[in-house]
């Protein structure tokens, strides 16, 4: 067993570790949490919480490749929740902005969260893959039209022609399921959500 020294020369070996991972991750992690919120305090008090969530769990940090990866898991998972809270938000504001209107068995409220996320993955994933990877790179990676061009070696033209046909076609699905009246600010978290979900990082 081991002594009280020992645990306290491991826990301090541990928080010099993740230390040194954070100073070795921290700039790829914020660039990827601040290309989809676009918040820098926001950025920073979530990579704080990841970070901090590495000391308190038993975690095999041994590995740098394995654990650069769990914290992008990681940081992917919390920028998934955060997009949901936000959901949450719109559609508290909407029914309350209405409330006087508003029927408890809406279409609004049957459709949001997690169902209306798989409609979308599920459209996403129909889109031909030259248009899926367009739209992910846009949705995902939040790349600029100009760049997801460069990238691809496509012109600016097909980029905005391929998006806009995704983006016509998954909305023609949330349409088809029975949403009609969802506000557009709920379609567009929705689709962030899904796309987020659909891809590796």
């Amino acid at each position: 067993m081991p002594t009280l020294r020992e645990l306290t020369l491991k826990q301090q070996a541990k928080k010099q570790y993740i230390t040194d991972m954070y100073n070795k991750f921290w700039k790829e992690l914020y660039i990827v949490a601040f290309r989809r919120l676009r918040d820098e305090a926001q950025v920073e008090d979530m990579l704080q919480d990841l970070f901090l969530s590495l000391l308190e769990g038993d975690y095999n940090l041994e590995n740098e490749n394995a654990v650069r990866a769990l914290l992008h898991t990681r940081l992917k998972s919390r920028i998934i929740d955060f997009f949901r809270k936000e959901l949450l938000k719109i559609n508290f504001e909407n029914h309350e902005a209405a409330k006087s209107q508003a029927d408890p068995h809406s279409s609004d409220d049957h459709l949001m969260g997690r169902e209306l996320e798989s409609v979308v993955m599920r459209e996403i994933n129909r889109l031909p893959e030259k248009m899926k990877e367009i739209f992910l790179l846009s949705r995902e990676e939040m790349l600029s039209n100009e760049e997801i061009a460069s990238r691809l070696n496509i012109s600016g033209k097909t980029v905005r022609n391929q998006l806009s046909t995704a983006l016509n076609r998954i909305r023609f699905a949330v349409r088809q399921y029975g949403s009609a009246e969802l506000r557009p600010a709920s379609v567009t978290v929705i689709i962030t959500i899904a796309a987020l979900m659909l891809t590796d990082r």
